[in-house]
């Protein structure tokens, strides 16, 4: 489409260009002017003057309109035209010949140019008009030429005109909308690209802070995993510190109250009710203490569930046994409602019954008349207990905040007040069951405290900063359950994997032949055996059996557990004993020392502690004469004076600790066979076990992937929040490594 002159001018924007095509055709008219003052110059004779006023005239139609050109650009053009026009209209006039119309050509093309369509159709009309007008009056014939020639002409140049200018224009006009759209596109480039800048530095700032809120909780969370290990740490140190008197206050206690010594008069009953709550007070002491440590080991993450098909009426009367002498002294009664069809619960019997005694303790202290119900009911895939109490009842306030440690509610009716930990504790071990213990009371009215536990299996993977238990529902002796078998263990080391390792069935068998019976079990998932010598009689009964081929993929790990009982092998004694010692633990001992203990040197450099040593032995064995050993090089003098029947040694003493006299007395011929029972105050570690060696085999080899993958599942670090079972190679035993 042809777009109008003064819109293509004015909005395409050309106006310059068509300043510069006045200016170049003002230089044709000044080089037409020459030429034809040249011509005139050289065959003046021939043309006569009129080139030369005709070559003025152009030099003055330039000048002027260059001059318009100054003031409008299209006035330059009307002039240019108008002057054209009539210097061919004043050439046909003066030299009457009707052939110079055809200067109108020129006209019309410059006029169509510089001015558009309409333009060109006047310059057409108006000089056809006036060169017919000026033109000589000749014949008719003559006159038919000098119309066709100018109108024919001239309209057939306007038409020529017209559609070349068409195409110019229309190309002109694209290009120009083209151009209009990249500026637009570019400007909103510059716009996008300023946003993508301004979005780009929000995003650096944005990735700073990130930066330093990751540093920040990086830094929050060593703090939190520093002061988890100092706590930690703490409860062990407290744990030593504060057992080893507690465990004098309780000895002699029990000592002077059950067991004085033969020939000693009866306490007073004044003071014999003195001894028995110093006894009380310090049992109190220790349960606390128990309840630290408890709580710590759960924090760390360490605390294991011995867990066993249970029958829950046993658990809750066995608690409320523990109880019933409690209270009938106050007064009150226990009732305990429980359904017959009750099913077996997947349990660690002693945590539950700990919770229920913290429960019926706690609804003793703030029930003055009255009583405590203890009942069960079935609801959905759980079983719910509840100790349902007449007591005071809690505010709705404090509520929210029963559980939490060291919160206690006003003044108990009767006893002194708890700790604030016996709760906490509970809701914390119903927690590693898959259960809840949730509370719910009426003021004036009693409370009601519900423990909730699975039925079934739960497998609780415990993970530092996993705000919630992740567990898995299995069926009562479900054949899909992974079983681990253990060649002749320790019963500490079986009773330790138990309780560590969830959702694995943990087998003992006595010996190598044993074990390779299980191989055509479905379920197992590895062997475990406690030294190198034992993996190797393992591996030859495999290989002598003609096992399954699945066993060529069965993996057999070595890991040697130091329990009391081989560290004791170690050090070559009969006994490995860990303070505090009870009776029962010291009477044991004795047993292994021999029948007939007539002296007995005790190397302990705890004055209490030897007193207290020396009394028990004065009950277990009266026919015993102990000698006391304050150093290690005092016992050294002691065992050289006369040979014992046995040594009680302490490790940790002054000048000479109790490995180099243990060392000393081996290679002594004369002592080399004295038996010996080491007592030591190592605190803190999981079930006194800790591994020396894990080391992984199998019948069939292990190939690179499979190794590689054995490594990354014991080197790679724990996906936040993911369970630790995330880290095994698929269809091994991760538990193992984790």
């Amino acid at each position: 489409m042809l777009i109008p002159y003064h819109r293509h001018y004015e909005e395409v924007g050309l106006t310059d260009l068509r300043g510069d095509a006045l200016i170049r055709l003002q230089g044709v008219l000044l080089a037409a002017a020459l030429v034809l003052l040249i011509l005139t110059a050289v065959a003046i004779d021939q043309v006569g003057d009129v080139p030369l006023y005709a070559a003025g005239f152009l030099v003055a139609l330039a000048i002027i309109s260059h001059l318009a050109g100054r003031l409008d650009v299209t006035l330059a053009a009307l002039v240019l035209v108008a002057g054209l026009t009539a210097a061919v209209v004043g050439g046909v006039a003066v030299t009457r010949s009707a052939d110079l119309a055809v200067g109108l050509i020129v006209v019309i093309m410059i006029a169509n140019g510089l001015l558009g369509a309409p333009a060109g159709v006047a310059a057409t009309a108006i000089g056809a008009v006036l060169v017919i007008a000026v033109a000589p009056r000749q014949t008719e014939a003559q006159v038919l030429r000098l119309v066709l020639l100018t109108i024919g002409l001239g309209g057939m140049t306007l038409a020529c005109s017209l559609a070349l200018w068409h195409a110019f224009y229309t190309v002109l006009d694209w290009s120009w909308s083209s151009y209009e759209e990249v500026q637009k596109r570019d400007a909103e480039l510059r716009r996008r690209q300023a946003e993508l800048g301004r979005l780009n530095q929000s995003l650096m700032l944005a990735y700073d802070q990130i930066k330093q809120i990751s540093a920040q909780l990086e830094r929050a969370r060593q703090a939190a995993e520093e002061a988890r290990r100092l706590k930690s740490e703490f409860a062990a140190s407290v744990s030593h510190e504060l057992r080893t008197p507690l465990n004098l206050i309780i000895s002699l206690s029990e000592l002077m109250v059950v067991s004085p010594p033969p020939g000693t008069p009866p306490l007073p009953d004044l003071l014999r009710a003195d001894v028995e709550a110093i006894y009380r007070n310090a049992c109190h002491i220790s349960n606390l203490i128990d309840d630290v440590l408890d709580l710590s080991q759960i924090e760390a993450h360490r605390m294991g569930l011995l867990r066993e098909w249970t029958d829950l009426r046993t658990v809750v009367d066995q608690a409320a046994a523990t109880v019933q002498t409690l209270f009938e002294n106050v007064g009150l009664w226990l009732a305990v409602h429980l359904p017959d069809d009750l099913p077996p619960l997947f349990i660690d019997p002693v945590r539950v019954r700990q919770i229920l005694i913290n429960l019926l303790n706690n609804a003793v202290r703030f029930t003055e008349e009255g009583g405590v119900t203890v009942s069960a009911r079935v609801e959905g895939d759980q079983v719910i207990v509840e100790v349902t109490d007449t007591g005071v009842g809690i505010a709705p306030q404090d509520l929210p905040s029963v559980f939490q440690e060291f919160w206690r509610s006003g003044e108990p009716r009767r006893g002194r007040r708890g700790s604030g930990l016996g709760l906490a504790l509970s809701k914390r071990l119903a927690e590693l069951h898959g259960g809840t213990l949730s509370v719910r009371s009426v003021p004036g009215r009693g409370s009601t405290f519900s423990l909730s536990l699975p039925l079934g299996k739960k497998t609780i993977v415990q993970e530092a900063g996993l705000a919630e238990v992740t567990w898995e529902r299995l069926s009562q002796g479900s054949p899909l359950q992974p079983t681990i078998a253990l060649v002749a263990p320790e019963p500490e080391v079986a009773r330790g994997l138990r309780r560590h390792l969830e959702g694995f069935t943990i087998r003992e068998v006595p010996d190598a032949a044993a074990a390779v019976a299980l191989l055509d079990d479905p379920s197992l998932r590895a062997i475990l055996v406690g030294s190198a010598a034992a993996r190797r009689r393992l591996q030859r009964w495999i290989e002598r059996a003609c096992p399954p081929p699945a066993a060529a993929h069965l993996p057999v790990i070595t890991c040697r557990l130091r329990t009391a009982r081989t560290l004791a092998r170690s050090l070559g004694v009969n006994e490995y004993l860990v303070k505090p010692i009870t009776q029962q633990q010291l009477q044991r001992a004795l047993r292994r020392l021999g029948r007939h203990i007539r002296d007995l040197v005790i190397a302990e450099d705890d004055p209490e502690m030897a007193h207290v040593l020396t009394r028990m032995l004065a009950v277990l064995a009266p026919s015993c004469r102990p000698r006391l050993a304050v150093s290690g090089q005092q016992a050294l003098d002691l065992l050289a004076e006369q040979r014992p029947d046995g040594l009680l040694l302490d490790l940790v003493m002054p000048d000479l600790d109790g490995r180099s006299v243990l060392e000393r007395v081996r290679q002594d011929p004369r002592l080399a066979d004295l038996p010996v029972v080491v007592i030591t105050a190592r605190a803190g570690a999981d079930d006194g076990l800790s591994a020396e060696m894990l080391e992984i085999s199998q019948l069939g080899g292990l190939h690179l992937g499979e190794v590689c993958r054995w490594l990354r599942a014991g080197l790679a670090p724990r996906p936040p929040g993911g369970p630790e079972a995330a880290l095994a190679p698929p269809g091994m035993p991760s538990a193992i490594l984790a």
